[in-house]
């Protein structure tokens, strides 16, 4: 069972909504690592079984940005969601730049995520199939 589980890295420093996501995408038969911080996350991105990461914007230590750029400089490709309160256009571009993959303001419904989620591995799922 566990071998064909999806695994998400939920990048989230409020500790309340980041369980309630946890436990929302476990429900969902998703395997979810967390991280309260980006230093953490830059850590837990290392998995190779990872396939997606989410992610607050604003973090304690630094951005969804700041992690992009850390993980390209460490050669990490994995599909990247940011979900954010402060929906900059600035921003927006500069993620688009990095490579994320959507880029979603809070607040936001959980079957929008899902949603979002699903096309990740779909898209994913095809390519590999090519």
């Amino acid at each position: 069972m566990g071998e064909n589980r999806k695994r998400i890295l939920l990048m989230e420093d409020d500790e309340v909504l980041r369980k309630y996501l946890s436990k929302l995408l476990r429900a969902d038969t998703f395997e979810v690592l967390e991280a309260a911080s980006v230093r953490e996350a830059v850590e837990k991105v290392q998995d190779p079984q990872l396939e997606l990461v989410v992610a607050d914007l604003k973090m304690p230590d630094d951005t969804a940005i700041g992690f992009m750029k850390k993980i390209s400089h460490l050669q990490i490709r994995v599909p990247v969601i940011i979900v954010t309160a402060f929906g900059e256009w600035e921003t927006y571009l500069e993620a688009l730049d990095l490579g994320v993959y959507d880029y979603l303001n809070k607040p936001i419904e959980y079957t929008e995520l899902k949603s979002k989620i699903n096309e990740v591995f779909s898209k994913n799922q095809k390519k590999r199939k090519k």
